[in-house]
């Protein structure tokens, strides 16, 4: 009996692992066309009873910043991808206050149990043009919830990451990293753009101090060094100009040296 009950929590530890990746795969997709990820989630229990109300076992989401909820489905909504285990990829967006639960608002993607993460994002591209009527309210069924759980591992497998020198890290920690690293290509990109204005911004001291505070907090939690170093630069920069006006531009630009290096 205890034999088969670690047989059970492997699965599910690896059922985890393995939801984990493709939520990591989908999330670099969108992360590459410029979409605010901000997590995901996995859930590996493929025997848990409690998902029996939404005729449900395991399953994964890719949530995004609160700031493009906002500006792209509504103020007071919940919105997201989630990827359920028997159905696939649906996006809900549930407003505040609807009374709806989840699986009532969503809008389902079809296209099979694990579509390559391209697909996912060109359903998400439909979603935000228009989330009534993209995809379908009809949910579909790929397989019976808490069956075969090693074909389900199996089907999953190809989602493995090659994780390289982070090959220790959980799916939130190589999450961590492609969010830092397209972090740091952005704002790489900002800097070094050509035929740049210079802007005027008028600041109360405070207000400064909290963008100084925002990014010593990145330099020291940023996974990798160069957006560490990158949050450091601009943390300098800022605070060295705040007392020189316009000649601080050429005189404090550590930043963009940086930058310039890194392309």
């Amino acid at each position: 009996m205890v034999y088969e009950e670690d047989r059970a929590q492997q699965m599910r530890d690896d059922l985890e692992a393995a939801i984990g990746d493709y939520m990591v795969a989908v999330a670099g997709r969108l992360l590459d066309e410029d979409l605010p990820v901000s997590s995901i989630s996995s859930y590996g229990a493929y025997d848990d009873p409690g998902q029996d109300a939404f005729g449900a076992d395991v399953e994964g989401s890719v949530e995004f910043t609160r700031s493009f909820r906002r500006k792209v489905f509504g103020e007071g909504r919940d919105a997201g991808l989630l990827w359920c285990g028997v159905s696939g990829w649906c996006f809900f967006s549930i407003p505040e206050g609807a009374g709806r639960t989840l699986m009532e608002s969503a809008r389902w993607m079809g296209g099979g149990l694990t579509p390559d993460p391209g697909r996912v994002a060109a359903f998400l591209s439909e979603i935000q043009l228009d989330s009534a009527f993209s995809g379908s309210d009809e949910r579909p069924f790929y397989r019976a919830p808490h069956t075969d759980p090693k074909g389900l591992l199996q089907r999953l497998a190809v989602f493995d990451a090659d994780r390289g020198s982070a090959e220790s890290w959980d799916y939130d920690g190589r999450l961590a990293a492609l969010r830092a690293d397209e972090c740091h290509k952005r704002a790489v990109s900002a800097l070094t753009a050509e035929k740049q204005e210079i802007v005027e911004v008028a600041l109360r001291s405070g207000e400064l101090q909290a963008v100084m505070r925002i990014l010593e907090y990145v330099e020291g939690a940023a996974p990798r060094d160069d957006a560490r170093e990158m949050a450091r630069k601009l943390c300098s920069d800022l605070r060295l100009r705040a007392g020189s006006g316009r000649k601080g531009l050429d005189e404090h630009r550590e930043a963009l040296t940086y930058a310039e290096e890194q392309r």
